[in-house]
């Protein structure tokens, strides 16, 4: 009798292959595709290849527009037939946005290392050795990290922006101030 048991068992997981089906999930999990046009005509069931080629795209564009054989010799290649695809809205759709132009990337970094990057630039303007002793330094970044964390800051261009114009902004009033202070003494 306990025999028959752990052949039942066995049977249940025999004709599973649980590594094959979980990477199955995970591929149509985490399929990110940037492109809107390409993004909403996707079919899930259906691999890449096929997807690309029913929208009339390419995997692989080497394959797609072969050289000649003989690259010496001018030769005349033929014009190969190009199946019409299934869904050209989406090469349409892909045409209109790239004649509107491409979309603006913006780029922004967490408040705290916004906050950090400040501090840092206020306090040792390029100094990165000493900004790596300040005390604020809590995570003990190098000084070649912390160059980095500030070269990030200054390519989100609207932190920095800002940054700027409150620096500009926080002169000016200090100029006003003590210009009062000298007329009034």
């Amino acid at each position: 009798m306990p025999s028959s048991k752990k052949n039942r068992r066995r049977k249940d997981f025999v004709n599973t292959n649980k590594k094959r089906e979980w990477r199955k999930l995970k591929r149509k999990q985490n399929l990110r595709i940037p492109c809107d046009q390409i993004r909403q005509s996707w079919d899930s069931e259906k691999t890449v290849k096929q997807n690309l080629a029913e929208m009339g795209l390419t995997v692989d564009p080497n394959q797609s527009m072969k050289k000649p054989s003989k690259p010496f010799m001018p030769k005349v290649i033929e014009e190969e037939k190009v199946e019409a695809p299934f869904k050209p809205e989406v090469i349409k759709g892909m045409e209109i946005e790239v004649q509107l132009g491409e979309k603006e990337k913006r780029f922004q970094l967490p408040s705290e290392d916004v906050l950090f990057c400040t501090h840092m630039l206020e306090k040792h303007n390029d100094d990165y050795k000493a900004m790596a002793r300040d005390k604020r330094n809590m995570y003990q970044l190098t000084p070649k990290q912390i160059r980095n964390k500030i070269r990030e800051f200054k390519r989100s261009k609207q932190q920095y922006e800002k940054y700027l114009n409150d620096k500009r902004h926080l002169s000016k009033e200090d100029v006003m101030d003590t210009g009062d202070a000298i007329v009034n003494s």
